[in-house]
Parts: structure tokens; sequence; C-alpha cells
């Protein structure tokens, strides 16, 4: 065989070779874009490239080499999947200006706190609330509303959403790099933390509507400073022991969202 019919050869391999990695990327980008729908919704309300820095860079690449991301961002699809249009609109134009927010200590925490409230939508929905709205923030300085309204019966009903993150110090271990520790128990910042959050609910969703015949939930989504969250079960008992002596109020129904033991590790 002459060289010149090798060197073609090798040629037409390299190309091959090369195509079918073109194939394969493409693939798996529209295989994730079908599967993950809303969460690519979001990722194109960037511009493409997206600017260094933003949370959905590397996307792709991401789902694809790290199953415990792949499996959460499915967790969270459902949760996106799971609100109408109305309120799948609202919620995106609220995350906009977020993807591009990273805080400097504590990184993405404002964009999954946001993310939170449809959890609680979800909730509602599951519960059989019917007429379930977003409300939009009040346009009054320094005015705080509740994030969402729906009805049960005849019932008009009033929803907070609240986000128990993790602690200072752990925000501050994390951005260091630092070693880190856990304990079996909540320390009583924790629960300091989550009583004025309670509280806090309570007292927006009173300003906004004083009708005592108003049903009011506060949505609480913890995360504990313990990042696989192996000490779920026990954070759980805890949290049901002081809610059972707290001195809270007995208008107000409280939900907590604590994901499962290990759940970070989970793919």
């Amino acid at each position: 065989m002459e060289a010149r019919e090798l060197s073609l050869i090798g040629a037409f391999g390299v190309a091959f070779m090369l195509g079918m990695l073109v194939w394969i990327w493409w693939r798996r980008k529209t295989v994730y874009r079908r599967e993950l729908p809303r969460i690519y919704e979001l990722r194109d309300l960037l511009p493409n490239p997206p600017p260094p820095g933003a949370y959905f860079c590397n996307l792709d690449k991401s789902l694809a080499e790290i199953p415990q991301k792949l499996r959460q961002f499915r967790d969270l699809e459902r949760d996106l999947q799971g609100l109408d249009a109305a309120a799948w609109n609202f919620l995106k134009s609220e995350l906009e200006p977020l993807l591009t927010a990273q805080d400097a200590k504590r990184g993405w925490q404002p964009l999954w706190d946001r993310l939170n409230q449809a959890k609680a939508y979800n909730h509602l929905k599951d519960a059989r609330y019917r007429n379930i709205e977003f409300i939009s923030p009040s346009t009054v300085r320094g005015q705080q509303t509740p994030d969402l309204r729906a009805e049960l019966n005849t019932t008009r009903v009033l929803c907070e959403v609240k986000t128990i993150d993790i602690s200072e110090i752990e925000a501050g271990r994390r951005h260091s790099g630092g070693a880190g520790s856990t304990s079996d128990r909540l320390d009583s910042g924790f629960f300091t933390k989550m009583q004025f959050d309670v509280e806090q609910a309570e007292k927006q969703m009173a300003a906004a509507d004083p009708n005592p015949a108003t049903k009011r939930l506060a949505y609480i989504v913890v995360k504990f400073d313990d990042v696989l969250h192996g000490g779920g079960d026990a954070y759980r008992s805890q949290i049901d022991e002081f809610m059972a002596s707290a001195r809270l109020t007995a208008e107000l129904d409280v939900v907590f969202d604590i994901d499962p033991a290990f759940y970070a590790a989970m793919a």
C-alpha cells in the first residue's frame, strides 16, 4: 500500500473519531435538554456562551461528570415542572438576575433560596389547595409580602417561604476551604434562627392580611452545616421537640422541608 493511501486512511480515521466525539457531545447535550427542559430554560436566559462566573457555566459537562448533580437537578426539574405556566413565568423572572449574582461568601445561596419557593408551591398543590399564585413583591420600600397565596375550600391561604441556611461559621469554612466537624446535636444558634424565621413569617402574613380567618402557613427549608445531612433524622427529632415546646402562635401552620440523610452523596 502506497504512503499516500495510508495517509488518506489515517486522515479518514481521525475525521471519523472527531465526528464521533462531536456526535457524542451533541447527543449528550440534547438528552439533558430534553430531560431537564425548565432548567435549560433558565440556562437560556443567559447569553451564549454564559459570562464567566454565571451559574450555568459548563452545564452539560458537569451533568455528565457529576452523577450527584444530575440527581439533584432531576429533583429540581420535578419541582419546576409542578408549576403552572403563570407561576413558572413569574419565578423565572425572579430567578434571572440571580443567575449571575454569586455571593462572595455564600456562593449561590440566594439563587437556591428563591428556587425553594417552587417546593412550597408543590406542597400546596399536593395538599389540594386551589388557585395557587406567587405574590409580586411590594413596591412600598421596606414592606415585605408573603410569597404565595391560595385557597382551601372557601378559606384564603397565605404562605411564606423561609430557608434556614448554613451558619456563618460554616459558610466561612467552606469559603476558605478549612477543615470542619459535625455534631449530632443542633446548637442554640440554629434554634434561635429557626424561631426568628417562623415568627417573621407570621408577622409578614398578618401584616398582609390581618383577618383571623385567613390560614397562614410557613414553609421552612432547612440546610444543615453537615453537608451530607448524615444526622438528618436526629436533627429532625430535635426540631420536632423544639417546636412542641416553643411558644409559637397557634394561628400558624409550620411545614419543614428537610433533605434525607446523605442526600448530597446520592447519585
